[in-house]
């Protein structure tokens, strides 16, 4: 796939779930040619002040007024110019990285990969790997002085790293709780910090940071415990991130930041999970990245939701304790991890059964 062949903008799951349901509706709702029909229906049947004529309205305005704002940033800020940016990309060796890295690559943009595991070969020429544990803040602030050093100020950052302990919390040690926050939501703050200077200078005139979530910052989930808070934090970050930007630095049109919040990707993190298809469609790692390429080709900011339907999951901690029991007991959750072998190690603690 070359670049210009790459979607506008982040397709719908395909396949029999409920995200292609939530697709199609939201499809017919953006369509200007289905607002046509429908309000010659409505005008046909005298129903044209009617309260569902006036609900379809107020969504198809909100729809196409998002759509022509976001059309005005872009156009505020110009085309990308990839071969004047550094893009500092976490967690580049495989899954949603890897594929983000091989996008991006063909833009001819300079990359830098930091993680610990080595990429796969052949390496682009212009992607360079700094190996790096992302847990180790020292670590971390020396491979970020060598990309600096290597292909000068980070321009886009991605942090898209994490790792995850299958465990009960009571069956974690003080080792594993640090290691999922430092690595899921402490390494994501430290490079922001670093690198954040830069994006700020006048002379730059458009920088992104990119913040990998999950769904599950708003869903908690038995032996996901510490992995879930990571991502939480992540989100909120990123959110006061965006207000500080905005509203205090006065740098809002220049420096971008956008959350993501994917439900399981098919990266192999989370092989074993147990969650039903036509609930939570799982991933490919490719859709993920194809929907982080466009944010920053495009400039977008604020959140993305992938599958569709989970652009309701932060309704979930507004439900009472009932409702969200029986979200867990429809989607299977309760249960989901006892058979959990994601990107686990040999001699790693094994989760209870």
């Amino acid at each position: 796939m070359t670049v210009a062949n790459l979607p506008p903008s982040p397709g719908v799951t395909v396949g029999r779930n409920i995200d292609t349901v939530v697709g199609v509706v939201d499809s017919l709702i953006s369509s200007p040619v289905c607002a046509l029909l429908v309000a010659a229906n409505a005008f046909m049947r005298g129903a044209l002040t009617s309260p569902w004529m006036g609900a379809y309205t107020a969504l198809f305005a909100a729809r196409a007024g998002s759509s022509w704002l976001q059309r005005r940033r872009q156009a505020a800020t110009g085309p990308v110019d990839w071969a004047k940016q550094v893009i500092l990309v976490t967690g580049g060796s495989h899954g949603i990285g890897l594929s983000l890295v091989q996008k991006l690559a063909k833009t001819g943009a300079r990359i830098a990969v930091v993680s610990l595991e080595p990429m796969p070969k052949p390496v682009p020429s212009n992607v360079t790997q700094y190996q790096c544990d992302l847990a180790d803040p020292q670590a971390l602030e020396l491979a970020v002085d060598a990309v600096e050093r290597d292909l000068g100020s980070v321009m886009m950052l991605v942090n898209n790293a994490g790792t995850v302990c299958p465990l009960l919390v009571s069956e974690q040690s003080a080792a594993d709780v640090e290691r999922v926050a430092r690595v899921n939501f402490v390494a994501p703050m430290l490079l922001t910090r670093r690198v954040l200077p830069g994006m700020l200078r006048p002379e730059c005139a458009r920088a992104h940071i990119v913040f990998v979530a999950s769904v599950l910052a708003y869903i908690g989930v038995p032996q996901l415990a510490t992995y879930t808070a990571s991502k939480a934090g992540v989100a909120l970050f990123q959110e006061s991130l965006s207000l500080e930007l905005r509203h205090r630095l006065g740098a809002g049109d220049r420096v971008r930041s956008t959350a993501v919040f994917p439900s399981k990707v098919a990266s192999g993190m989370f092989d074993g999970l147990s969650l039903p298809q036509w609930l939570s469609p799982e991933l490919e790692p490719e859709l993920v990245a194809d929907a982080i390429f466009c944010a920053l080709r495009d400039a977008r900011d604020g959140e993305i939701c992938l599958p569709l339907f989970s652009t309701v999951a932060p309704l979930y901690m507004f439900l009472p304790r009932a409702g969200r029991r029986l979200i867990h007991w429809v989607g299977g959750s309760l249960d989901s991890m006892r058979n959990f072998r994601g990107h686990a190690k040999p001699d790693a603690p094994q989760p209870s059964k």
